[in-house]
């Protein structure tokens, strides 16, 4: 058994108690996270390494019925299925699982999943979800980033991360990768508490003067939908299976 495997046997419990299971709160968290961005109800949408089950949950929440979550960790399964009956789970390596349901999809969503792949298993992870897609479907990705000033407590702070991308390079790979990118724009979550406002305003002013960095240390002009200066600490991409000629 390598490393990554006895890290992913049981990931949230090796990782540590920082992940708890609290709906209330991750809910919340991708209201701010997804700008708003509610799929239709009739989307049929695949959360990939999900983990206890919380996106799918906060989707069912929104109306959305035809909901399936893949991951390889039994012990966060466990509480998924335990938690989110009616919802489908699968124990499965996540391309196995996308290759064997080819079409099916309108969304996938892979929220802190791609930094755990090597560059090969990234471009085998966007062609087993380019197939898995209906032409037209969209991918969602939210991973931190690591243009961000302290991107390195992210990348490091998590033994089994492997990779980290900036604004460019998540639109290097998705465009190599066949798929059209709508837009990449910066992410930070803090909660609708004190210490989350102060947080909030913190980011903004060091953000701010990285953000002003970046633009002179890069110049140049970025791509429409794409905020390549952002410094926020995380990532979220829109990508898009094209539609069938």
């Amino acid at each position: 058994m390598n490393y990554l495997d006895r890290l992913y046997r049981n990931y949230s419990a090796n990782f540590g108690a920082a992940k708890p299971v609290d709906p209330a709160i991750q809910f919340r968290q991708y209201e701010v996270a997804y700008g708003g961005m509610v799929p239709a109800a009739s989307t049929v949408a695949g959360d990939l390494g999900c983990g206890k089950g919380e996106w799918l949950a906060w989707l069912k929440t929104k109306g959305l019925a035809a909901l399936c979550g893949v991951d390889r960790s039994p012990g966060d399964l466990a509480i998924a299925r335990a938690q989110n009956p009616g919802i489908e789970f699968i124990e499965d390596g996540i391309c196995e699982a996308l290759c064997a349901q080819p079409g099916r999809f309108d969304l996938l969503h892979a929220k802190d999943l791609i930094e755990h792949l090597n560059p090969d298993e990234l471009f085998a992870f966007l062609d087993a979800c380019t197939a898995a897609l209906k032409p037209g479907g969209q991918l969602w990705l939210l991973t931190f980033n690591a243009q961000s000033p302290l991107a390195g407590a992210t990348r490091y702070g998590d033994f089994s991360h492997l990779i980290g991308l900036t604004p460019t390079s998540m639109r290097q790979v998705l465009t190599a990768a066949g798929l059209e990118v709508v837009s990449i724009r910066g992410v930070h979550v803090c909660p609708a508490t004190p210490g989350g406002f102060v947080r909030r305003w913190i980011w903004r002013i060091f953000g701010g003067v990285a953000r002003v960095l970046l633009r002179a240390r890069h110049g140049g002009a970025a791509p429409a939908g794409i905020d390549a200066f952002t410094a926020a600490p995380d990532l979220f991409a829109i990508a898009r299976k094209p539609a069938a000629s």
